[in-house]
Order: structure tokens, then sequence, then C-alpha cells
């Protein structure tokens, strides 16, 4: 239901936070709370598991937006050729209800989630997996910081998994459009883990 959902709204910010007691939708504590499955941990490649002493899941969030790059010449290649460089994500993030809750960027780099309170964690990749090459990878990321109170307060770990799109344009990228910045429409689910 909630792909659904995502397919219909692209960009309307389709990403979930949660208590392990349950979502509730927007600020209302009487909304019916998210099903159990909403807080079940995905099947994901071991490359990217969360370590066990960390498992549990306490937040959920699914992420509607864009990975965005800019067309530029790379330090990699002596900057001879242009090529599209990553420069971070912008998505909304909502509930299982669909009601925007937060925020998904990037901060010099670092990625960041950011719930409409303020709260937040910041995070940086330690494993990757790729399970179709038309979308972002699945990642695992550890919690560099976050705030000490609020609903990511326990975050330990992150994962991205069931990603859509968001790939590198497959628009020209050379002497004629540097600086020019591509924002490719994605969709994710974020889980939020702690002890």
């Amino acid at each position: 239901m909630l792909a659904a959902i995502m397919k219909t709204w692209p960009f309307a910010g389709t990403s979930a936070v949660l208590l392990a007691a349950g979502c509730h939708h927007g600020s209302n504590p009487d909304a019916d709370p998210c099903p159990a499955s909403w807080l079940e941990a995905p099947a994901v490649d071991p490359s990217i598991a969360v370590p066990a002493a960390f498992a549990h899941v306490i937040f959920h969030a699914a992420a509607s937006g864009s990975q965005n790059y800019v067309c530029g010449r790379s330090s990699a290649d002596a900057g001879s050729a242009p090529g599209w460089s990553f420069v971070g994500p912008e998505a909304n993030l909502s509930d299982c209800k669909a009601a925007r809750v937060g925020q998904h960027f990037a901060s010099d780099g670092v990625p960041n989630w950011q719930m409409l309170d303020g709260t937040h964690v910041a995070a940086h990749k330690v494993a990757s997996s790729t399970p179709q090459s038309d979308a972002v990878p699945w990642l695992l990321l550890l919690a560099d910081s976050r705030s000490q109170t609020g609903p990511l307060a326990a975050t330990r770990y992150v994962q991205r998994v069931r990603t859509s799109g968001g790939v590198a344009p497959g628009a020209t990228c050379d002497a004629s459009n540097l600086g020019a910045v591509e924002k490719v429409p994605y969709t994710a689910d974020y889980y939020f883990y702690g002890p």
C-alpha cells in the first residue's frame, strides 16, 4: 500500500518515522497506530546487516524526493573530463499514513535525517548492496551524531532499503553544461536501529 502511495505522490514526502510503540498520524496521538509490520526489520544482504547488539528497529521512515547530481570536472581524472558528481539527497520523510514528519538531506556531504521538531541524526556509509542496477544502492550507515532527546535519540545504525530510481543522470555532461544540476527522482525506506 505504501508503495502505491509513493507512486501516486512522487514528491509529496512519503517517509515515515515512528516510535517503537507505534507511529501516529501527524501529531495526533489518538490516530490509528501503524501496523506492527511497519517496525519489522527488512530482509537484507548480509553485507548491510545491522550488528545483533543494535538490531532493534526503533523507527521506520519512507522517503520520496531526489538524488542530486552536478555536472563538473573530476579531480580523479585531473579535471580533464566533465562528469556527474553526487551532491546529496533532497527528500521528504513521512509516516505510515503518508503524513510528512521530516526531511532527508546532506550537510557538508554527510547524510542527515531531521524531524519536524528539529531532532536529527547524521550518519556515514559503512557498507552497500546493489540489488538492482536501475536504483541507488541499499546502504548500512553508522550514526555519527544525533539529538539527545526525541524520536531519533537512540539511533546507532540506519539502513536505506527498497530503493527506486536516483541513479546518476543519463543526460550528457560536457563543457556546455558545467555546473548544471540534475535532480533524479527516488524513493526509499529508512530503518533506524538502536540497542
